[in-house]
């Protein structure tokens, strides 16, 4: 029975401590996020150099674009193929500001194109080259122009792509640029290179600039382009579409306005406009992210004439302020979130319904949107808070992972490297360091669980285990106590048998008759302090190097008078002892057995003597025992009042008590004389400290 509640105890300890173990694991290694980020390696650009990674010809390796300016000052690029250089294309102007690159195939020749915008007096150019021929495709076609603002650049272009709009299987370029305070340079484009035709915008202070995406709204086979339009105020109230308001904007493929377009609101504001459908019917669903005093910011859903089907307001809040917004499509059906700085995402239905919420992570605002693994879902990529992290999440703002560096973030470009067939790593550059990322699934978030459980069953297995070597330990612990015990109980037998104790009581009371009180009453304290010494210490295991000294001296006073004063003994140099513990009994069984061996058969022969010695020597404490009687030999033959187990029974101590208080003591037994019959006995104890 006792057994059975033993191992019930032990398992119920043992699932303790690895339901704690594992807690503590968890809460060191929180897997947040379903997906990581890691940094494999970072380099140092110089100054001004831009490395962009595209696979040109198709064969599953990335090809590497080093965009410089050459020894004169023009804008080049170098292409790289396995480290070598292909050719250098030089230009004229600048590049431009922003995305000023694009790469496709536009003709279906299987290999990619390179196309570059430029800048140079107040115009925008886009040229094109075939890297394998070095063929110039596109030469130095103008698009626009712009203004510069205080002298500086004030516009970008964002992100081109690449589409057959006409169906004659070759690729238009659609392009978009953006400014602050320059509006004449706000314009969405498109440029058809077998035609070398240019459709872009016409006159308008407000144009969809950034997250531009292709859609067919009115579902008639025909792509039109939706996207981000910012209204910051900077034009006159008179100018075409002043971005004194805030419009939406939807452009066909000739880039010509689907409808006239519908002022939705006030400046300042930003209206992201993104692809939806409600009860099967194609929409637009846009979030109206408004920063004054005047208006609300609002979520808004529009048919194909630009007409409100649904709107809810959202009030003020500087939490909603800057906030990204999306769609997607789950389960055949679209939502759209909502994902404020603070971090929290609002998701909402089509009938504007908030239907869940849930916390990403805080962050300072939007870089762009990339298909970081190129699963042909493009992902979120935020800049965190403190500057220094990279943050990516899934389309709908979900399993953020995040990246932290040792700097400030300044964001500049991005793109994937592959290596025979494989995504190697996404290569992301912010200012003039580039960065090699692998972002993917992370496998303990995956086999979280399954870890966990392998946690818990390994800790219950350590725990188990140590509870049993523990226990094996206590038990040997308590064994060799035990036997210490035992032998120190027979080695009490043997030091206090009845004959000695016998002995001792007559030769007190030859006193007492003898009417000698006073010597009887000194020799009966010392023989009571020797029981008492004895019964205190009974339960030890080992005592104190000066208790043993004294067990020792009352013992030999005792003896002294059994033996009628025949022998003298002497301690010498015995003033400062160490304080350490020896095993009892240590020095008192090599006196008594000097006393009963070495001194007792010259009685009445003449007196012998006992001297005892302690002194340190570097990292050990030695006594020496030294007798003057008949020696080992004859004492051996007589076998006077022995048994023979004393020193057998003090080896076994002083192994237990090794193996038990880690000390090592050890003894030798020798011959004082070697040319003499009564040689007497030299005992010599070394104790380590």
């Amino acid at each position: 029975m006792q057994k059975k509640l033993n191992r019930k105890f032990d398992l119920i300890v043992s699932l303790f401590l690895a339901s704690l173990l594992t807690a503590l694991f968890i809460w060191w290694n929180p897997v947040d996020s379903k997906y990581k980020l890691e940094l494999k390696d970072k380099t140092k650009l110089s100054k001004g150099s831009i490395y962009i990674y595209e696979d040109l010809n198709f064969d599953g390796t990335s090809e590497r674009m080093h965009f410089i300016k050459d020894f004169i000052g023009r804008p080049a690029v170098l292409v790289y193929e396995k480290e070598r250089i292909l050719f250098q294309w030089n230009l004229t102007g600048e590049f431009v500001p922003g995305e000023f690159y694009h790469f496709a195939d536009f003709n279906g020749n299987d290999r990619k194109e390179i196309f570059l915008f430029t800048h140079q007096n107040d115009s925008i150019f886009l040229d094109a080259i075939d890297f394998k021929t070095e063929e110039k495709i596109i030469k130095h076609q103008y698009i626009t122009n712009y203004k510069r603002y205080k002298n500086r650049t004030d516009f970008g272009v964002y992100k081109p792509q690449s589409i057959d709009l006409n169906a004659d299987g070759n690729k238009e370029i659609i392009f978009s640029f953006g400014c602050a305070f320059s509006h004449i340079t706000r314009k969405l484009a498109s440029y058809d290179i077998t035609n070398q035709r240019l459709n872009i915008t016409g006159k308008s202070a407000c144009a969809t600039y950034r997250d531009v995406v292709p859609f067919d709204l009115d579902e008639d086979g025909e792509l039109e382009f939706i996207g981000t339009i910012h209204s910051p105020g900077n034009s006159r109230f008179e100018y075409p579409y002043s971005d004194q308001y805030s419009w939406l904007m939807v452009c066909d493929k000739q880039m010509n306005y689907k409808f006239p377009p519908k002022k939705v609101g006030l400046y300042p504001a930003l209206l992201q406009v993104k692809p939806f459908a409600k009860n099967r019917q194609n929409c637009l669903a846009s979030f109206y992210d408004y920063a004054g005093k005047e208006d609300s910011s609002y979520l808004a859903l529009f048919d194909a004439s630009g007409e409100i089907i649904k709107k809810k307001i959202l009030g003020h809040s500087p939490d909603l302020n800057g906030s990204s917004f999306t769609t997607y499509i789950k389960n055949k059906h679209y939502y759209m979130a909502l994902h404020s700085k603070t971090g929290a995402v609002d998701v909402y239905n089509d009938e504007l319904d908030k239907i869940d919420a849930f916390e990403s992570t805080p962050h300072l605002g939007r870089i762009k949107s990339f298909d970081v693994d190129a699963d042909g879902i493009e992902e979120q990529m935020f800049i965190g808070t403190n500057r220094n992290e990279l943050i990516i999440t899934r389309n709908d703002f979900s399993e953020p992972a995040i990246l932290k560096f040792n700097e400030d973030i300044l964001y500049s470009n991005c793109s994937n490297e592959w290596l025979d067939g494989q995504l190697s790593a996404f290569v992301f550059q912010h200012g003039t360091n580039l960065c090699r990322i692998s972002y993917g699934l992370d496998i303990f978030y995956t086999f979280r669980y399954l870890i966990w459980l392998g946690v818990f069953i390994l800790s219950f297995i350590f725990s188990f285990l140590l509870g049993k070597v523990y226990q094996y330990y206590i038990r040997r612990q308590y064994e060799d106590e035990k036997r210490i015990t035992t032998l120190q109980v027979q080695a009490i037998e043997q030091q206090m048998s009845p004959h000695f104790t016998l002995n001792i009581l007559n030769s007190i009371g030859n006193l007492y008759e003898n009417h000698d009180k006073q010597k009887a009453q000194y020799y009966f304290g010392k023989y009571s302090k020797l029981l008492r010494i004895s019964l205190i210490s009974s339960g030890q295991i080992a005592v104190p190097l000066v208790d043993e000294l004294q067990f020792t001296q009352n013992y030999l006073e005792l003896e002294r008078l059994r033996l009628n004063e025949g022998f003298n003994f002497q301690f010498i140099d015995n003033q400062n002892i160490p304080d350490i513990k020896v095993p009892k009994f240590l020095i008192h069984t090599f006196v008594e057995n000097a006393v009963k061996h070495g001194l007792f058969p010259i009685q009445g022969i003449r007196k012998g003597n006992i001297n005892l010695k302690l002194f340190k020597e570097k990292d050990q404490i030695k006594i020496t025992i030294e007798d003057d009687g008949v020696g080992r030999i004859k004492a051996k033959n007589s076998k006077i009042h022995s048994t023979g187990k004393g020193l057998s029974i003090l080896d076994e101590i002083l192994e237990l008590y090794k193996r038990f208080e880690s000390r090592n003591i050890s003894y030798k037994i020798e011959d004082k004389y070697q040319d003499r019959e009564e040689t007497g006995t030299k005992v010599s104890i070394n104790i380590s400290m």
